[in-house]
């Protein structure tokens, strides 16, 4: 029976472990992105099922934004309101930070990077943390611009919510990626030095 549900010629020995071993080897991007792709889902699934449900982080993430993108308008002259995860700059439209806008999916982005690119594990630690952090400001950043576009140019607000994250936090993301490929002292996953010339 099992030779009939598998193609002639097929096996499930160690030859064909070995074989696409030696694939994902000889294609380090490949692998690289198999290793991504595995830490998004992984990260995903433990998002789906523990930290979704409960809600905690999601709500952190969002009142935090708000409540520092206020404070820091009004210590730069603006009188906002802030209620939870509603910002506004006093006598314009309030923003509410959800938890699209709270900068989550980026972080968890960012790291699966991070974990899948070679280097130390301590490192990885630092590196990610310190990367988080700076994500998270970025994204307060990011709050502060909702409400000042309210203020400034509310016809467009739609246009920079949509662009905002290529201003604020996409880059950033990006400069710490490279910065890893370097730090991590590992050569370039798409180095043509990494191919075959075969």
């Amino acid at each position: 029976l099992p030779g009939l549900l598998l193609p002639a010629g097929c096996c499930l020995h160690g030859r064909s472990v070995t074989s696409i071993r030696n694939r994902l080897t000889s294609s380090p991007a490949l692998y690289f992105l198999i290793k991504v792709g595995t830490v998004c889902i992984v990260m995903q699934l433990a998002y789906d099922l523990f930290f979704l449900p409960s809600g905690r982080l999601d709500l952190f993430l969002c009142k935090s934004g708000a409540f520092l993108a206020a404070w820091c308008l009004n210590f730069l002259g603006w009188t906002t309101n802030s209620w939870g995860t509603i910002l506004a700059v006093k006598g314009f439209g309030g923003v509410e930070i959800i938890n699209d806008c709270n900068g989550l999916t980026l972080m968890g982005l960012y790291a699966s990077f991070i974990l899948a690119y070679t280097g130390p594990v301590k490192i990885k630690m630092l590196f990610i943390s310190g990367g988080i952090f700076l994500i998270y400001l970025a994204n307060v950043l990011r709050i502060m611009g909702f409400a000042l576009a309210n203020v400034y140019f509310p016809d467009h607000w739609d246009t920079f919510h949509e662009f905002s994250a290529f201003i604020f936090l996409y880059p950033l993301m990006l400069g710490l990626w490279y910065l890893w490929t370097v730090k991590s002292g590992q050569e370039d996953i798409l180095s043509p030095s990494r191919f075959s010339l075969a």
